[in-house]
This record gives structure tokens, C-alpha cells and sequence, in this order.
């Protein structure tokens, strides 16, 4: 009998470092989060890995995300200071796990109509790609416009 789980020894990440867009496919909203792993050398929360949310212009650069949660094998745990002002960051961080993990399955998809797409880059250019319609063509939309 074959499997297709690979066989280690080390726990599996279930939550990969990157960068993921959800997308409602009622209204075409979408939300932008990075997971990265913070330098040993940070003065903040060294070695952790974080989610950030896209609340700025520029997708490649990290002053322009919001910090909101720790990530471990366990799940998206908002800070508190985070919580205390706002229930939007419980939703994104439960919305973020449950796509991830879940895909197509998750509830978030099934009754809500979100989905989730993995981070690209264009194809031209090597930029990171943050929007649904630039993931799913491999283009950016400054290389789309010159005819790319």
C-alpha cells in the first residue's frame, strides 16, 4: 500500500513562510498576508515567525504590513493588543489558518465564497504578485500594461 505522506522525523510545517492573498469571489475584495520568520538578531520576538497584513503600498516591502499574530504548528495566535481594539484580527488570522490548511474545504470557502491564492511573481519582472488577477495570469499589471 502506498502513501503520500512523506516519512520524517521532524514535525511538517503547516503553515508555509510567504506571502497569501484571500479573495471573496462575490465581491473581489482580497486581503494580503505575509508569514516570515523573524531574524535571530531582531530585537522583536527573534526566531518567531509572524503574520503580517498588506496595509500599505508596496507588496515587497515589509514597512508596508501590519504585524497582528505569532504562527506556530498550533494555529494563528493574535496578540492581545491586536485583539482588545479590534475582532477583524481574530477573523483574518482564523480565515488565513483555515484557508490554508483546508483549501476548497474549509468553511471559509464552502459558505463564505473566499479562496486563497499562493504568492507569485511575474513572470517579466520577478515582483512579487499580490493581486488574485496577477497570480492567476503570472503577470504584473505595470508589465501587463506595456504589452508583456
Amino acid at each position: 500500500m502506498m502513501t503520500t505522506e512523506p516519512r520524517t522525523d521532524r514535525p511538517v510545517v503547516k503553515l508555509f513562510n510567504g506571502r497569501y492573498t484571500i479573495e471573496s469571489t462575490a465581491t473581489s475584495d482580497h486581503r494580503t498576508f505575509w508569514v516570515r520568520r523573524q531574524d535571530d538578531k531582531d530585537e522583536f520576538a527573534p526566531g518567531k515567525r509572524i503574520v503580517y497584513l498588506l496595509t500599505g503600498p508596496k507588496n515587497d516591502d515589509l514597512d508596508s504590513y501590519t504585524p497582528f499574530a505569532f504562527v506556530d504548528d498550533d494555529g494563528i495566535h493574535v496578540w492581545h493588543s491586536k485583539a482588545q481594539r479590534s475582532k477583524l484580527w481574530a477573523i483574518y488570522a482564523d480565515m488565513l489558518w483555515t484557508l490554508a490548511l483546508d483549501g476548497a474545504f474549509s468553511p471559509w470557502a464552502t459558505k463564505q465564497g473566499y479562496r486563497i491564492l499562493v504568492e507569485g511573481a511575474c513572470v517579466r519582472c520577478n515582483r512579487v504578485l499580490t493581486e488574485p488577477t496577477s497570480i492567476r495570469t503570472g503577470i504584473g499589471p505595470i508589465c501587463a500594461e506595456l504589452g508583456f
